[in-house]
């Protein structure tokens, strides 16, 4: 006799003011674990006015350990002045990118800082990846929700600005995830300044 089996999706939503909910992402169920947190108003604010050309860019596949003198060598490829708030920027993302290669167990990662004005991301998706961590450090976050059907979501919801989000990919070796996520629209004359984090063995894939 033949037996309907229904599978079971991952849609559960950790967030927490502590770091160390990245590391539930491996729990049954969960699709997505925030690391909520606010940069320093000045900071900020300082990063939001850079011109564009002067935001770092990068895409390379290396050791977490090598992070910082990547970004260092792309913040002096954008002309990004030398300075305490320079230093915290980078600090940052080396930080973020160990902390995603602890939480995929991956010796080796893909880190982007991808700089862009437009929608790169427009549609509901899954990416590629065993799972991809998203950090907007400059304009809106990226925005989530759990599938109500093809490429469309209920209950919209968006990762806040310099909170740090662990989404599960359509390569996750277990229940598959029901948690879709895009980037957000664009706004006309905002820059957005977005890290991405996975394991170097997986395709990047939008």
């Amino acid at each position: 006799m033949n037996k309907l089996v229904t599978l079971r999706l991952a849609t559960a939503m950790n967030e927490s003011a502590d770091p160390r909910v990245l590391g539930t992402i491996a729990m049954p169920g969960v699709a997505v674990a925030i690391w909520h947190r606010k940069p320093t108003p000045d900071w900020q604010n300082w990063l939001d006015a850079l011109p564009p050309q002067n935001l770092p860019r990068l895409r390379q596949a290396m050791r977490p350990q090598d992070a910082s003198a990547a970004l260092t060598a792309a913040s002096d490829a954008a002309g990004l002045a030398a300075g305490a708030h320079r230093r915290a920027l980078i600090a940052d993302i080396a930080s973020l990118a160990l902390q995603a290669s602890q939480n995929m167990n991956a010796l080796l990662i893909n880190l982007q800082v991808k700089v862009s004005e437009g929608q790169d991301c427009p549609k509901w998706h899954l990416d590629a990846v065993d799972a991809r961590l998203l950090c907007t450090l400059r304009g809106a976050g990226t925005q989530f929700g759990p599938a109500s059907a093809p490429a469309q979501v209920s209950a919209l919801r968006q990762v806040p600005t310099g909170s740090v989000a662990l989404f599960r990919g359509r390569n996750w070796a277990g229940e598959p995830t029901g948690i879709l996520h895009r980037s957000p629209p664009a706004d006309p004359g905002q820059t957005r300044l977005l890290v991405v984090v996975d394991a170097v063995t997986e395709a990047a894939s939008c």
